[in-house]
Parts: structure tokens; C-alpha cells; sequence
């Protein structure tokens, strides 16, 4: 077979569609003997024609391809003959004009021509693929061939439709006709857009109108959260020329083909509200609608959506996904479907914000770098002479911060400072040309808590131009090396708690100082080291982090049990005082970097 640059480019195409991950939908389009004129409106998977027309008697399938010049279109398709460099065209194998086709893979949001012989019955043609957000895209002072966004039931008159579009309102509008002929539409105002179907619409001068509702994403691919997304924007735009109502419905997703990404399960949403009159600030589940009343024309209605991955069942499959549709709609037919895609705690990751790969199928979903901060708001009072041991409210909190390190396996250590560097990559000789070099082992940034070991890396961020380590420490600890936490739990859902010891003749020690000789450890010849008691006494601090499903600090945050953490923190002091000393407060972590390994020198 003779390989063509356009076949090689469809192949990478089908290869890439492959990989793609998506959230499906099945459109339904009833096709008739004769010529139908149809608009796709999801990304098939898979998305080759033989596969998509198997078994159908189709005969021919046309796609409009021209991009310059203005269109003189055919008012009988019937004239169409393959070859025509205006249109792509696929024919089934077995036809003596197969080879001639020039069209492989379907489009979504695309329109195209589709011919059954004359005897062919009525019958279902059923798509099944991913929503796309794509805008259309006009070739100005010309017609084009293309579809629109709709309800199942339909959508409003084409005169209301295009009322907010100068560069189409007022426009020819044709529809191909049960004979197979194009016809204007003689009367906009009581024809409506059909869902599903397919027009040749005049556009004067550049236009990016893609009807009465507007909806963005940012991406054509919807909201897509990855592993490590927390939050991501919906834009809902009245582009109409009226006042309209419009909602957001969650909806669930249709059944995943075959070689996709496994459905894990429905992704949970939150999102934000702000209505001062009530006194509502912060992010609340999503219920099934969200509902807009009396949007003016060009206004925005801009949600803020955040996954919740702590509500998420956990798979056994690593590399599922939870999936969802949004179906967003106007009160006068209007509406488009929006993906929805995320990966759980332990799902597979995506890249770092750093460039850096990270593995997929990490034992622990917390693995990496934590850090926040404390707030003591009670302590206990010794002298108390009834409840001495119950902590009591404080005029004025104090703060601690807190830096605390989870490796692969969940195992959590509470860190006193730790470095960002970078470790270079290796390369090695190319198999294929000795003569050249090819990576061996990325380069990859590395968190080292041995200050011995930071020469053997380079920094992580350049100051002056000069490379240097990003530090984070605490001065609200003492301890030199990591400390390992005992774990109720796992990290992030039950207790974490450590004992540390601060020794009587530690420098740090807040008996021990220079400035005066009772505190010095020393007897009054400065020769010999006074044993623990007379001068300096050790202490020790046993503290605890409850985590907590809710935020202990008030309105609850994006991404609150997935890279946001806290809970309920509380401390004991020995050896400060005669009896212990017990204090209690919040805390709140933030994930900081999913480097899941301390001093790598591999």
C-alpha cells in the first residue's frame, strides 16, 4: 500500500485519539436513505471510519475542507464527485472509488455529509466519544458548513439563535431537504436549530460567535484535574441578545470504550459561593444543578470548581478514572456538555509543577514534602488550683511551623529543616550512534535533610545568577536529625505522634546559656560538666497531629484533604516544669513537593 504524508499524518491522529483520555457521551443521529446532513458534536473513539460506519450501508461520507476564498457550495450533493479539492471524502472498501478517499478519522464539532443508498430504511447511527469545548471557526464573507449546540429537543429560532451575532444575523441560512437539496430557510423566526444537524450559514466579516451560550474552560478537553489540579474555572457566557436563565447538571458518564482509562466513578465537585447577603462564603459540595437566574446579555457567570479526590471511592485500578459530564444549559435550548476527568489519591500522577515525572502508583498518595503551620490557642496552667491540666484559651495564639516529610510507604517524619536541590541527569552513549549521548536518568529535584550532603547536589533556583537550595526550617524545634512520627491511620486520616527529647546540656536547651554561671552546666572552675538537676534539666515534647476531615480554621479550602491537610494539634512538655504541660491548638499543612525520598543519592 502506498503511504501518503496525509495517511501518516490520520495515523498519528488515530494513535494519538488512542491515548487521550476522556469522559463519554453517546449522540445519536437518525440518518435516512438519501443525503444527511450532520454535525458531530463529540470526539468519536475511535474515531476511523471503517470502525465508525461498520456495518451501516453508508456509501459516502463528506467533509467541507476548504479555508480560503469564498464558498459557492453545491446545491445538489448528488454533483459531489471524489477528487474535489474543496472536500475530504471516505468510501468503503469494496467501492471501485475507495481508493480515491482522502477522509480516515471523523472530527468532533464538525459537519459532514453523509449517503445511504435511495432504498435504505430509517436507522439509528449512535457515536460514542468525548465532548469537546471548540469554538467554530468562520471563514468570513462566506458560507459555511457547520453545526451547533443544543438540547435533544431543540434549541431556539435561528432568528434568536444568531440576535447576538452582527455578523450573522440576517444571514441566508439553507437546509438540506428530504430530496437531497439545499433550501434557504425562508422564515428564521419560527424554524428552529435542530441538534444533530448540519447548515451552510453566511457569515459577514470575522466572526468567533458559536451561539447564544458560550462556555470555556481554558482547555478543549473540559476540566481536566489530573492528579494534581485542584481547582479549575467554568465560564459561562450569555452571548445572546435577551435575558436568559441557565444551569449546570451533573450528569454520569457513558461507558468507557475499549483501551481508555477504566471509569473509577463519578468525580465529586465543590464549589465556591459568595453571598454576602447570607452570610455564605466558602466551598460547599456541588448538588446535581447549579442554577443562574436572569443572566443579562454579555454577562459571565464564572463557577469555581474544585475536585473533591477525599470523597473519592478508592480503585484497585491505579490508572482509573473518575469521570463526569456537566451538561450546561440555557432556558431557551441552548446547551453543551463539559468533560470531567480526575485521578484519585492513588491514581496515576501527572507531571510536576517542576517539570519532573512523578511515579505512577506511589505505594502512599500523601508521599512528598508538607508544610504549615501550628496555632497554639491553650495551655495548661500547673498552678491551677482546680483543673491544672486542661488547657485553657490564650489572650494571643502562637504559631509553629511545621515541616514534615512522608516517603513512598507512608511512613511520616517531622523535620527540623530540610533543602530543595537539584541532582543532574546522566547520559549515556546513543546505542543507535556511539558518536552521541542520550539521557540516561532525568535530572530531578532531590529534598536533603544532612547538610553534609548538599555539596554533592546543585542548587534549585538561581539568585544573583548564582544556583542555591531553597531552605525550610523551624525554629520552634531543636532536633538535629528527622524524627519518625507513630502512625493511628494513615497519613492525613488518622493520628500521627512523635516524643522529642531535648538533652539537659543541649546548646539549645532554654536552661542552658553563656550569659550566666548558674545556667552554664559547669562547676565554678569551669573544668568538669555538673550532672542533669542542678543547673539544667531535659526536656522532652510529645506532640500529636489529629487530622480532621473538616477545616479546623473556619471555611474550608480547595483541595481540603487532598493537597491540603490539618486538624487538631496538641503538645505535652516534661521537664519545664514540675508538672507537665499540656497545650493544645489547629494546624494546617500544604502539599509542599511529592518528592517521596530524603537525601537521594542514587
Amino acid at each position: 500500500m502506498k503511504l501518503t504524508l496525509h495517511t501518516l499524518f490520520v495515523a498519528a491522529l488515530l494513535a494519538l485519539a488512542q491515548s487521550a483520555r476522556a469522559q463519554w457521551a453517546v449522540q445519536t443521529l437518525s440518518l435516512h436513505a438519501g443525503w444527511n446532513a450532520v454535525f458531530v458534536e463529540v470526539q468519536p473513539e475511535p474515531a476511523s471510519c471503517e470502525t465508525l460506519f461498520a456495518g451501516l450501508p453508508v456509501e459516502s461520507v463528506w467533509a467541507f475542507n476548504r479555508q480560503t476564498a469564498a464558498v459557492q457550495f453545491i446545491q445538489d450533493p448528488a454533483n459531489l464527485a471524489p477528487g474535489n479539492p474543496d472536500w475530504l471524502t471516505w468510501i468503503p472498501a469494496g467501492n471501485p472509488a475507495a481508493a480515491s478517499s482522502s477522509l480516515f478519522a471523523l472530527e468532533g464539532r464538525r459537519a459532514y455529509l453523509v449517503k445511504l443508498p435511495g432504498n435504505a430504511p430509517p436507522l439509528p447511527w449512535s457515536i460514542k466519544g468525548r465532548p469537546l469545548i471548540k469554538p467554530i471557526e468562520w471563514m468570513k464573507d462566506s458560507l459555511n458548513f457547520v453545526g451547533f449546540a443544543v438540547a435533544p429537543s431543540g434549541g431556539p429560532t435561528f432568528q434568536d439563535f444568531f440576535a447576538g451575532s452582527p455578523a450573522h444575523a440576517g444571514q441566508p441560512i439553507f437546509r438540506l431537504n428530504a430530496l437531497g437539496q439545499w433550501v434557504k430557510i425562508a422564515v428564521p423566526a419560527s424554524t428552529y436549530v435542530m441538534p444533530g444537524e448540519a447548515y451552510w450559514i453566511g457569515c459577514s466579516g470575522p466572526s468567533t460567535f458559536s451561539g447564544p451560550l458560550t462556555v470555556d474552560t481554558g482547555f478543549r478537553s473540559g476540566l481536566d484535574y489530573g492528579r494534581q489540579t485542584v481547582e479549575l474555572d467554568l465560564r459561562i457566557k450569555n452571548t445572546s441578545a435577551a435575558v436568559h436563565t441557565y444551569s449546570v447538571t451533573r450528569m454520569a458518564s457513558a461507558p468507557v470504550p475499549a483501551g481508555q482509562p477504566a471509569l473509577a466513578g463519578p468525580a465529586p465537585l465543590g464549589y465556591f459561593q459568595m453571598n454576602l447577603t447570607n452570610q455564605i462564603y466558602g466551598w460547599s459540595p456541588m448538588p446535581s444543578s447549579l442554577e443562574k437566574l436572569d443572566l443579562p446579555p454579555g454577562q459571565e457567570w464564572q463557577l469555581r470548581l474544585d475536585v473533591l479526590r477525599n470523597q473519592m471511592v478508592a480503585s484497585a485500578d491505579p490508572t482509573a478514572e473518575y469521570q463526569t459530564l456537566l451538561e450546561v444549559a440555557d432556558d431557551a435550548g441552548s446547551r453543551w456538555l463539559v468533560p470531567v476527568a480526575s485521578y484519585g489519591l492513588q491514581g496515576v500522577p501527572a507531571k510536576s509543577p517542576g517539570g519532573n515525572f512523578i511515579p505512577a502508583s506511589l505505594p502512599s498518595p500523601r508521599a512528598g514534602l508538607w508544610v504549615g503551620l501550628a496555632t497554639l490557642n491553650k495551655v495548661s496552667q500547673p498552678a491551677h488550683p482546680t483543673i491544672p491540666n486542661t488547657p485553657q484559651p490564650v489572650d494571643a495564639p502562637a504559631h509553629l511551623r511545621l515541616v514534615i516529610h512522608v516517603d513512598s510507604q507512608g511512613q511520616a517524619r517531622l523535620l527540623q529543616q530540610v533543602v530543595q536541590m537539584w541532582k543532574n541527569g546522566t547520559t549515556k552513549p546513543d546505542p543507535m550512534d556511539p558518536t552521541k549521548q542520550v539521557v540516561d536518568q532525568p535530572g530531578h529535584y532531590v529534598l536533603v535533610s544532612d547538610e553534609s550532603l548538599l555539596p554533592s547536589f546543585s542548587g534549585a533556583a538561581l539568585i544573583d545568577g548564582q544556583p542555591v537550595g531553597q531552605r525550610l526550617s523551624s525554629a520552634a524545634f531543636a532536633f538535629k536529625t528527622p524524627q519518625l512520627m507513630a502512625a493511628s491511620g494513615a497519613f492525613g486520616a488518622g493520628t500521627n505522634s512523635c516524643l522529642l527529647g531535648l538533652d539537659y546540656n543541649d546548646p539549645l536547651n532554654p536552661f542552658k546559656h553563656v550569659y550566666h554561671p548558674d545556667h552554664n552546666n559547669l562547676d565554678e572552675q569551669y573544668s568538669q560538666t555538673l550532672p542533669e538537676g542542678i543547673e539544667s534539666f531535659s526536656v522532652q515534647r510529645q506532640v500529636q497531629l489529629e487530622f480532621a476531615a473538616q477545616d479546623p480554621n473556619g471555611p474550608q479550602q480547595a483541595g481540603w484533604g487532598d493537597t491540603q491537610l490539618g486538624g487538631k494539634y496538641r503538645e505535652t512538655v516534661t521537664g519545664i516544669h514540675r508538672s507537665p504541660i499540656y497545650l493544645e491548638g489547629t494546624f494546617r499543612l500544604q502539599q509542599a513537593s511529592h518528592v517521596a525520598q530524603l537525601n537521594d543519592q542514587n
